[in-house]
């Protein structure tokens, strides 16, 4: 059993690339980095890059994409935005993208919304 004083903070990670179809390469780099550092499996992180980008093709409202992942003891969130209002009314974006992840809202942002998606994360012992 750990000890909750040996507890790390969450770890965060944001970037911020041209909302342009070439550039959404920049957000699979950098989450798959973030998954592997917290031990997820490959098929959850096929899940997780999948749904991020299925987001990403439905365009945002700015210039500029914006993928923020922070990762706990025991969850993995990711923000990616900033969309218009209502994006997971949809109901073909949200069957998707809840198939492929734990848990999946909308966050009202200034100007829009950010899509916010959950996994949990099965941490090894030692890590």
């Amino acid at each position: 059993m750990s000890d909750p004083a040996d507890a790390r903070p969450p770890a965060r990670t944001a970037v911020e690339f041209p909302a342009r179809d070439g550039y959404r390469g920049v957000a699979s780099l950098v989450l798959g980095g973030v998954a592997a550092r917290f031990e997820l499996p490959v098929d959850r992180v096929d899940d997780l890059l999948l749904g991020v980008d299925s987001l990403l093709m439905q365009g945002v409202v700015e210039d500029v994409a914006r993928v923020e992942a922070t990762a706990s003891e025991t969850d993995l969130t990711v923000r990616v935005g900033v969309f218009r209002r209502g994006q997971l009314d949809d109901a073909a974006v949200r069957r998707v993208v809840a198939r492929l992840v734990d848990t999946v809202r909308e966050v009202p942002a200034d100007g829009g919304a950010w899509i916010e998606l959950g996994m949990s994360v099965a941490r090894r012992d030692g890590a």
